[in-house]
């Protein structure tokens, strides 16, 4: 491996001590410094002029990119609680404190599950899933876990061979997840009905096109993305096929982002008085 190489696999963050193994000298570190192509992070630490802020922040704190955070810089459906989660990179170590917003939240482990897999400033997609499911709450936990699976970030596989190894909130939340959800509303949407004894099937095919869920036989439930906001070609069109499956006998709900997340007693009321009529069945 060239110095080069290492600084890409990494996200453009070194040691000075891994550079110089790999080839590069001390007056050849100190001129890039000086000429800004890297940048020095305390007496140890290198990176690229053009290295992202939050990996730049967290390798700062000493520190990886962890949790919540490593999700989304993973390009994973999660929920932004606007915290800076951080991991670490030492074993029995602290991350040194800063006073940039959004406060950095701190995620230490004895004995991380994949202790080589993690980047220099970024957590393995294994250690962020098991930091996910301990911080968050559990249906939001589920949502990023659907996000990783649809993405092929992790296989459902891996997450039920690591769930017999470890219990507490990361079997819970494997024994949750699923590899037929499409977003991460309808993740949160399906757990909850779950927990109150509500069974849903996803994406079942009805008039050639796939439903969020289906309760029963008739009732779909249809849950719109954030990105609904801003393109109403798509609206249209998913109102056009609500219109079209009411026609054919299905009874159909449809939520937003803002309502799941934020009102969710008013959806789970709706669509209980709507099974308590028999709406769901033929």
């Amino acid at each position: 491996m060239t110095p080069t190489q290492y600084l890409d696999l990494n996200a453009g963050f070194g040691t000075r001590g891994k550079l110089r193994d790999l080839g590069w000298t001390d007056p050849q570190l100190r001129r890039f410094v000086a000429s800004g192509q890297l940048i020095a992070i305390g007496r140890h630490v290198v990176a690229r002029r053009a290295a992202n802020p939050e990996l730049l922040r967290a390798v700062r704190l000493g520190s990886r990119l962890a949790c919540v955070s490593a999700a989304l810089h993973r390009g994973l459906w999660a929920i932004d609680d606007e915290k800076f989660h951080v991991a670490p990179r030492a074993l029995n170590s602290h991350a040194a404190p800063d006073e940039v917003t959004p406060p950095a939240v701190l995620h230490w482990t004895r004995h991380p599950v994949d202790p080589v897999g993690d980047l220099f400033a970024l957590e393995s997609v294994v250690n962020m899933l098991m930091h996910v499911a301990k911080c968050q709450p559990v249906e939001y936990a589920v949502a990023v876990f659907d996000s990783a699976v649809r993405q092929g970030q992790i296989h459902i596989d891996e997450l039920r061979a690591l769930a017999k190894v470890y219990g507490g909130r990361f079997r819970r939340v494997v024994a949750l997840t699923s590899t037929q959800s499409d977003s991460g509303i309808e993740s949160i949407a399906r757990v909850r009905l779950f927990w109150a004894g509500i069974a849903t099937r996803e994406q079942v095919k009805i008039d050639g096109h796939p439903v969020d869920l289906l309760i029963g036989d008739r009732l779909i439930i249809q849950l719109d993305g954030k990105q609904h906001l801003t393109d109403p070609v798509q609206l249209a069109r998913d109102r056009a096929q609500d219109r079209r499956l009411k026609r054919m006998g299905y009874t159909v709900l449809r939520y937003g982002y803002a309502e799941v997340i934020f009102a969710w007693a008013d959806v789970a009321e709706e669509i209980g008085r709507t099974i308590a009529q028999r709406l769901h069945l033929w």
